[in-house]
């Protein structure tokens, strides 16, 4: 029998090191790939519950918003305005293992673009009048005007000179076409010829969308929206018809802008709103929800959702 040699040895003893070594090596990878692999499972399910818990509490939070709607009509429907409990945001109000906070806005206190066009489809001459005032005061070019009332009328008629149906969207890309009838979110707005997100940054504060026909709530209407009124109706005059009216109502509407407004706007603007915008926001742990919640109150009192969306406006 053949002696194995002191280096035979050496070698055997070596490659069998070197394959526990690598038998460890490739352990290693594999625990630390499967315990990685179920930290990610445990964290997805964690985010899973949090998001399921975050929609529980901010569909609380609409229903309780629609509760005070309720109460609202009830202790004063003669008015709704900025003093009022609806109007008071709620700042990062504890639960467990997080916040919930929301704010609502009256959304009849902006311009509705959808009264650019009447009910029996045509253009809307004194909202018109109106939307290119506030287009100025925001110094946007008011010409864009006619690009909205393209894409909200029914009919394929450019309105001249700055207007836009399909013949403009299909040179696009990607190609599309106007949407000829009403918007249900003001980030629509982006999808037509000439705003851009510069634009639509500075005039999103100042527009809704809400069915054709709503009036402008002046109690809780902005400056530039009290100015957009009337050519009568510079910023400090708007600034202090919202003196007037401080965190409360005017009064009486029709007397505090009679003679500021035309006729045909006076019956335009009221003191009371239908529909308003809840924006609410719940963190738990490391995940955060957001949704915004069209709300229309009946005049009996009850409350429906319109329309929500997650994350933005």
């Amino acid at each position: 029998m053949r002696a194995v040699s002191p280096s035979s040895r050496q070698r055997q003893r070596g490659v069998a090191l070197l394959t526990a070594i690598l038998v460890v090596a490739v352990a290693t990878i594999i625990a630390t790939n499967l315990l990685w692999l179920s930290t990610l499972d445990m964290r997805r399910t964690a985010s899973s519950l949090a998001v399921d818990q975050e929609l529980q509490y901010v569909l609380g939070g609409e229903a309780w918003v629609g509760d005070i709607l309720q109460q609202d009509l009830e202790d004063s429907s003669e008015s709704d305005h900025l003093g009022e409990v609806w109007a008071t945001p709620i700042e990062a109000l504890p639960i467990e293992g997080g916040f919930i906070r929301g704010a609502v806005v009256d959304l009849q206190g902006l311009f509705n673009v959808n009264n650019l066009i009447a009910t029996d489809g045509q253009v809307d001459a004194i909202m018109l009048t109106q939307f290119e005032r506030l287009l100025r005061l925001l110094e946007i070019d008011p010409m864009i005007a006619g690009a909205v009332v393209d894409w909200l009328d029914p009919n394929l008629e450019t309105t001249f000179p700055s207007g836009g149906e399909d013949d403009i969207y299909a040179g696009m890309d990607p190609q599309y076409r106007a949407a000829n009838g009403m918007i249900t979110t003001p980030s629509e707005l982006l999808a037509i010829t000439g705003i851009d997100p510069e634009i639509y940054a500075r005039l999103a504060p100042y527009v809704t969308a809400l069915p054709t026909g709503t009036t402008l709530n002046v109690n809780t209407a902005p400056q530039l929206i009290l100015a957009s009124l009337s050519e009568d109706i510079d910023l400090g005059t708007a600034e202090l018809l919202i003196s007037e009216r401080g965190d409360a109502n005017f009064p009486s509407v029709r007397d505090s802008f009679q003679g500021l407004v035309s006729e045909e706007m006076l019956p335009r603007i009221d003191g009371v709103s239908e529909h308003f915008l809840l924006v609410g926001q719940v963190a738990i742990g490391e995940t955060t929800l957001q949704m915004n919640s069209v709300l229309q109150r009946h005049e009996s009192g009850r409350t429906r959702t319109l329309f929500r969306s997650f994350g933005v406006q």
